[in-house]
């Protein structure tokens, strides 16, 4: 059967502990219009085909991290994949690796955020004279700015290693945010977080 160029032909790796088997591979075909990302062809399965495919999101524009999954092997954001770069083949969604499965895409990310609380992630200022903040320079936060960016979607965690290997390892959002505090001028820590 040929299909249409604008039909997206999607295997999600399925999970639910209630069921046995526990994990199982179904395939969806969303028609697709130009501008769609992935996270949109979820929400067209979910509504009009599956309502019990489950998956996380919030923001749908990038900024909370929500979305993350494995599409064809490579870690992403479901609301900043495009689907144009997937149509024409199969494409095979799975959750993030490392993380214990919940149900479907949904992966438990308890660890992840136990290892961010453990680094106290907020600025533990140096005590002052003054009744006044303490200001840095313009340079002085571009140092910081990188690690100021990350969203937390533990897509960096899927990808480590170090991580699969010990899970006790911080893994590498939480590092770039420790940094973040010793790099920050205004931070008090930089013996205690290193």
């Amino acid at each position: 059967m040929e299909m249409n160029p604008s039909t997206l032909k999607l295997k999600i790796k399925r999970y639910n502990s209630e069921k046995t088997p526990s994990s199982w591979l179904e395939t969806f075909v969303v028609e697709t219009r130009k501008g769609m990302n992935l996270l949109e062809a979820l929400l067209r399965i979910q509504d009009e085909q599956d309502s019990t495919l489950s998956f996380r999101y919030s923001c749908r524009g990038a900024v909370c991290g929500s979305c993350g999954m494995k599409v064809n092997g490579e870690l992403v954001l479901a609301c900043r994949t495009p689907v144009e770069r997937l149509l024409g083949k199969v494409v095979l969604i799975e959750p993030l690796p490392f993380f214990p499965a919940i149900r479907d895409l949904i992966v438990d990310m308890s660890l992840f955020f136990e290892h961010y609380r453990e680094i106290k992630p907020y600025l533990h200022g140096k005590p002052t004279d003054s009744d006044r903040e303490t200001l840095m320079t313009e340079a002085e936060r571009k140092e910081i700015d990188p690690y100021i960016q990350c969203i937390l979607c533990g897509i960096c965690f899927g990808a480590c290693p170090a991580y699969q290997r010990d899970p006790k390892f911080l893994g590498p959002a939480m590092l770039a945010k420790a940094f973040r505090f010793i790099a920050d001028s205004r931070d008090a820590r930089s013996e205690e977080i290193l």
